[in-house]
């Protein structure tokens, strides 16, 4: 009599373990391929110490990258920092804010002739800026900032130096309206200009208001302001601010005929120790440069003036000290 085979019950199991697998697999796969991408935040944080890039950049799981978190924060967001280090560059597309409220310095560093922030938004584009040190470290160390396209710029408590070229380059190559705000920041040792503002398209409206600012110890000029790649009008005012140690002019304007109705606007400011001059006016009149109620003390030339463009004083200054014996600029009616 043949014998009957039976055969034990994990042996059993074990033969339709196989097909059961499989089709577990098939089921998981589909609820994976049917699963949504990972959710933008609206806030999201950076850390040096837990950082990393691999992570949400929630406040548990920081990103470790101003880049990283950048790109995983909804449009209108903001970016906190947890803790002081160094956060790599930055290219900006969307609105956004990126703030260090006091935790120690968040800097981006910059060589190799990078630039450490790079706005280039759409239309409607604001970005924000707080407490960001961006430092030139050598090997051709770029520039500080870049701005192309957006609605407005924002920076404040914001230090740029030891740059190559700028310190800033706010450079709108979009026709429409462009805003620049900058507060209680620092602008130096920078190879070229600390702040240069140069209009780059045709109908444009370029707005920039500064305050409480250090232009100190640049090649070029503390700030300069550029119509002459551009048609519209570009309004700037400073106030409350200090243009020294330049290796050409304090404030400088320049425009061209045909070009960007230029103007600069100095108030409750000092413009001293510069190479050139501490108020320079120069291309056309389209070029204007206005001051009151500010210091004008120790450059080579009090003023420079060429090519009938315009410098206007309210006659409320304090010119003394320059090399060239102090000449007061033409005086134009308060109202």
């Amino acid at each position: 009599m043949t014998p009957i085979l039976t055969r034990h019950p994990s042996e059993l199991f074990m033969t339709k373990l196989p097909p059961l697998l499989a089709v577990i697999a098939v089921l998981f796969g589909s609820l994976l391929a049917a699963a949504p991408a990972q959710a933008q935040l609206s806030r999201t944080f950076v850390s040096a110490a837990t950082g990393s890039d691999a992570n949400n950049c929630d406040r548990p799981t920081p990103c470790r990258s101003f880049q990283g978190a950048h790109d995983k924060t909804n449009d209108q967001g903001e970016i906190t920092v947890l803790d002081p280090g160094g956060y790599g560059s930055v290219v900006i597309t969307k609105s956004i804010s990126i703030v260090n409220d006091g935790v120690g310095e968040a800097s981006v560093l910059v060589s190799g002739g990078a630039t450490g922030i790079t706005v280039n938004g759409g239309a409607m584009t604001s970005v924000n800026l707080r407490g960001i040190t961006v430092q030139g470290i050598g090997f051709g160390g770029g520039q500080g900032l870049q701005f192309f396209s957006g609605l407005s710029l924002t920076i404040t408590k914001c230090v740029f130096r030891n740059h190559t070229t700028d310190g800033i380059f706010f450079g709108p190559n979009v026709s429409g309206t462009s805003n620049l705000v900058i507060a209680d920041t620092v602008l130096a040792d920078n190879g070229v200009m600390g702040l240069f503002i140069q209009g780059r398209a045709t109908g444009l409206t370029l707005r920039a208001a500064i305050t409480r600012t250090l232009l100190v110890n640049n090649s070029s000029s503390g700030i300069q302001v550029e119509g002459q790649n551009a048609t519209g009008t570009i309004n700037v005012t400073v106030t409350d601010s200090v243009a020294g140690n330049n290796g050409q002019s304090g404030f400088e304007v320049v425009s061209m005929d045909g070009h960007a109705a230029t103007s600069l606007m100095v108030t409750r400011s000092v413009s001293a120790n510069n190479a050139r001059a501490g108020l320079d006016a120069e291309g056309s009149s389209l070029a204007k440069l206005t001051v009151g109620q500010s210091a004008i003390t120790g450059n080579h030339q009090t003023s420079l003036v060429t090519s009938g463009a315009a410098l206007q004083s309210f006659g409320d200054n304090y010119i003394a000290g320059n090399d060239d014996g102090d000449p007061a600029p033409s005086t134009i009616a308060r109202k």
